[in-house]
């Protein structure tokens, strides 16, 4: 299975976005556990976890500084990217 992801860089800080479904955000222990376990492809980069309500309003899980920059940079401005695969254990999320 393949995500959705981006790579900022902004304010000489680099960070990565990943795009999840809404239910995830609603827990910050599940936000932790879901970005950690896109680490292996944003190695040494602080991940913000994205996604998108009912109103098309962005909602952000993640460092207060990278949430800042992509909420300044709007949602049309993000480099998206779809990554060809999850890592093994977000497989059995899905």
């Amino acid at each position: 299975m393949s995500f959705d992801g981006a790579v900022i860089e902004r304010q000489g800080k680099k960070f990565a976005a990943v795009a999840v479904k809404l239910h995830v955000l609603g827990y910050s222990g599940t936000c932790e556990e879901m970005a950690a376990k896109y680490a292996s492809y944003f190695p040494d980069m602080p991940i913000v976890l994205v996604s998108q309500d009912a109103d098309g309003t962005l909602k952000y899980c993640g460092d207060s500084d990278c949430v800042a920059c992509l909420s300044e940079l709007g949602a049309a401005s993000i480099p998206w990217q779809t990554y060809p695969s999850v890592p093994k254990k977000e497989l059995a999320l899905r």
